[in-house]
């Protein structure tokens, strides 16, 4: 192969004029080859010595097209390397299972992928709706009833429902190659080591494979984050062997699998975990990304100074950038947003009834950053699902293998009387009502809301409040639904559809709580046993928030008025005077049982029932604007002296 020297400012193997470009950081002095191998047969085909050092950086060209249908890798000493920028990494297509004596290698090109126009969607985060999934937990269950279980394809499979249930985003858990399974033992220091155990020798459809004891499930670790995660793709478990080389099976689903969403409306935000990684490796990776597999945005855990170069970068001024704690004083930027916590404890508080957390509640549900966005959620992965946070006390971690001292401890949870599952109907509508009551709070907020999988049918983990080695049913979406867990379903179909329906739910600006249109009702109010005023008291536990849905839509006379409370006593909350109205009417309410929410027309006020919202709108007359008669306009002639 005729080679000449490399270029060592394009990291990874890239294409170039003259051929294709390979540049490798290693800052040891051992001498660095590339190897190529066949395709098919996996035979070495070619060792090439790099021609070019600067810094640390070896490169070389190589001027051969032949190459394009090979497999590379890099070479030092005798131990042979995978190329940290790989586009995809063979040997990792079933999950858990690492063949033995697997060489691991990456292709020189990908083939292409036509997109037919595809582009990402770039929707604002206040019209956005996330959806948090693991892609392999979401579809793995028989339950799931789609044909490619646990896959980007069995994502596809599920876009009626997303759509249906009124999803705009959905946001993966770590869907990059990462590993599971310890093939890579380079990615996994000490402490993880006595985390993941010893590998055993196992057998897998009679091929001899090592399998570890505990699998990284979730994907927070080191990985090849250039490459889709090939396990996530149509697997050929039925002859692994076969699989060796066929990389572009999952690049191509995974392109495949952005190009439905968005015909559909649904954008990709990826989480990526780097570990320790430099701010120009995260650069060009997240950039990668975009360019080639058009994904909407990027939920990072990275460092601080990462994080800024990437929000000024001009590149990715209209991909979403997100992480925890990106706070006011950094700047303007619309792109960028901030993963609420304090969101999830707030509201998981106010939920069970603490002491003295109105005031953070209202200040949450308002909280609409004029700088970056904010994404509000009551449930994450890391942590209890919905359901579990109503049905029990403390984690039940067991099955994790770590005694039970995994986890957070302190949930905010409460199991309404009973641990765990239950038969006593009192136990199950009180925690429905709960749930009902915990989707308001985050859906009717100010931000953009954040729901995970399974949490709107009531999906349970059993108490374990951190599967992340748990490869079962535990871990996995059921899918299986009962009567309560489609009064949960129905309820949160409804309320994103309130929340799109009016304007003024997802504003896009700040708001104010002031009358700046001067059309009699501010943009949003407080109110509690008397109108214009709200009970602020640390023993308070309800409130009414009213939003004049004009503010976002000019056309629009609609106030939307809710009502909480998260008290275990009754409250009535007080209703203002509505200009042209008969009154308010209850449109939603959590408690649909025998004591209902109700309004007391004469005391101009609502009943809400303890630890219960309601949800009421109305509809004012425009304000009349001054007429100018004719008369009044010769009245004024004459006194400026005109005939």
């Amino acid at each position: 192969m005729r080679c000449e020297s490399g270029n060592p400012c394009i990291m990874g193997c890239n294409r170039i004029e003259n051929g294709y470009n390979f540049a490798y950081d290693c800052s040891t002095d051992t001498d660095i080859k590339l190897c190529f191998f066949d395709r098919d047969t996996l035979e070495l085909k070619e060792e090439i010595p790099f021609k070019k050092r600067m810094g640390t950086v070896h490169s070389v060209c190589v001027c051969d097209d032949n190459i394009e249908r090979m497999l590379y890798c890099y070479k030092a000493d005798d131990e042979y390397i995978v190329d940290p920028y790989a586009k995809a990494v063979t040997g990792c297509e079933v999950f858990g299972v690492e063949q033995e004596n697997t060489l691991h290698l990456s292709p020189v090109k990908l083939e292409s992928f036509n997109w037919e126009g595809d582009v990402p969607l770039h929707l604002p985060y206040n019209d956005c709706v996330f959806y948090k999934l693991n892609v392999r937990g979401f579809t793995k269950s028989r339950s799931s009833k789609v044909k490619a279980k646990g896959t980007f394809r069995g994502i596809v499979e599920k876009i009626p429902y997303l759509k249906e249930l009124g999803i705009t985003t959905l946001e993966f858990m770590p869907a990059y190659e990462f590993d599971e399974a310890y093939r890579f033992p380079q990615f996994i220091d000490s402490s993880e080591y006595l985390r993941y155990g010893v590998i055993k020798g196992s057998i897998y459809n009679n091929t001899v494979t090592k399998k570890a004891e505990k699998l990284n499930c979730w994907g927070y670790t080191k990985a090849f984050y250039y490459a889709p995660k090939a396990s996530y793709s149509i697997p050929a478990e039925d002859n692994i062997s076969e699989k060796a080389g066929k990389y572009n099976d999952y690049t191509t689903e995974f392109k495949n699998m952005v190009k439905c969403l968005h015909n559909n409306g649904i954008e990709v935000v990826m989480e990526f975990f780097f570990d320790g990684v430099k701010t120009a490796y995260i650069l060009d990776c997240v950039r990668y990304w975009v360019r080639e597999y058009h994904i909407d945005g990027v939920h990072l855990y990275c460092d601080e100074h990462s994080l800024n170069v990437l929000a000024a970068d001009p590149q990715l001024a209209d991909t979403k950038i997100i992480t925890v704690g990106w706070n006011s004083d950094r700047g303007t930027y619309k792109h960028m947003a901030s993963c609420n916590n304090d969101a999830q404890n707030t509201i998981r508080r106010y939920l069970k009834g603490d002491e003295d957390m109105l005031r953070p509640f209202i200040n949450m549900a308002g909280a609409n950053p004029y700088n970056a966005a904010v994404i509000n959620y009551v449930a994450s992965n890391n942590g209890f699902t919905l359901y579990d946070l109503v049905s029990y006390d403390r984690k039940h971690n067991e099955l994790n293998g770590e005694n039970n001292r995994d986890g957070e401890n302190y949930n905010f949870s409460w199991n309404c009387g009973e641990e765990g599952s239950t038969r006593k109907l009192k136990v199950r509508q009180l925690r429905i009502k709960q749930i009902k009551n915990a989707l308001v709070m985050v859906i009717l907020s100010q931000g953009t809301p954040l729901i995970l999988a399974g949490d709107e049918f009531m999906n349970t983990q059993q108490g374990n409040n951190n599967p992340y080695c748990i490869d079962s049913e535990l871990s996995w979406v059921n899918w299986r639904t009962s009567n309560d867990s489609m009064q949960i379903l129905e309820w949160t179909k409804k309320l994103i559809g309130l929340r799109k329906k009016y304007g003024i739910l997802h504003s896009r600006e700040s708001l104010s709580l002031s009358d700046s249109k001067s059309l009699g009702y501010p943009d949003m109010s407080y109110h509690g046993g008397n109108a214009w005023y709200a009970d602020m008291e640390n023993y308070c536990r309800q409130i009414g928030i009213m939003y004049c849905n004009s503010y976002a839509d000019d056309k629009s006379r609609s106030l939307i008025y809710i009502a909480y409370n998260m008290h275990w006593e009754k409250h009535n909350l007080a209703l203002p005077k509505v200009e042209g109205s008969s009154n308010f009417k209850i449109i939603a309410a959590t408690n649909d049982g025998q004591d209902k929410a109700f309004i007391d027309k004469e005391a101009r006020s609502v009943y809400v029932p303890e630890r219960s919202i309601a949800i009421l709108v109305a509809e004012y007359l425009e304000k009349k604007k001054a007429r100018i008669t004719r008369k009044d306009t010769k009245s004024y002639n004459i006194r400026k002296g005109k005939s």
